[in-house]
């Protein structure tokens, strides 16, 4: 018998609209295979079980996406266009994903009782916070405060990751403008 050979990466795109749609509880392994058009079988061999799938759907995230967003950060002279273009661009309209993050969106839903999950929230804000406290440091302005200023935009980055589905994007965009304006005064 001949197997249907699959797109890995693809597969983990669905799972991840599939996901951030109906939530990682929400979502079954049908709604995967349905979502997906592979085979149970095909899936299990591939990622062991749901928790696998979404475990290497994070990993493409982190790899394709959020690592990417980290690095606009230092695109610009300017401390707020830096900071604009960092937050823009998980707000941004997306034809693929909703607006806003995956990691908190999924952190939101399993962290209170999932030890791994808890962790990588953890790790993935301290790794943001790092980079947004080296965008501080460079600007002397922020020298003796970036702790409490960075604070703030991680702070800034958790609202507008959940405030993302409520809003157009066009208020969100003020909502970013507004909040670094005061956030940097």
């Amino acid at each position: 018998m001949r197997y249907k050979e699959f797109n890995r990466n693809k597969i983990l795109e669905d799972c991840i609209s599939l996901f951030w749609k109906k939530s990682y509880t929400g979502t079954s392994i049908s709604d995967i295979v349905k979502a997906t058009n592979v085979n149970r079988y095909s899936l299990y061999k591939e990622f062991e079980n749901k928790r696998g799938i979404l475990n290497a759907a994070i990993e493409l995230y982190l790899e394709r996406y959020s690592r990417k967003y980290s690095s606009i950060i230092d695109t610009s002279d300017d401390l707020k266009s830096s900071l604009y273009n960092f937050y823009n661009a998980f707000i941004e309209d997306r034809s693929k994903h909703p607006p806003g993050c995956f990691i908190l969106y999924i952190g939101t839903e399993l962290a209170d009782n999932d030890e791994d999950i808890q962790i990588l929230l953890k790790n993935y804000l301290k790794e943001i916070k790092i980079n947004l406290k080296t965008i501080l440091e460079k600007h002397p302005d922020f020298h003796e405060e970036h702790e409490i200023v960075s604070e703030n935009l991680i702070g800034l980055f958790c609202g507008l990751m959940t405030v993302g589905y409520i809003k157009t994007y066009s208020e969100r965009v003020d909502q970013v403008n507004l909040k670094l304006d005061v956030i940097l005064k």
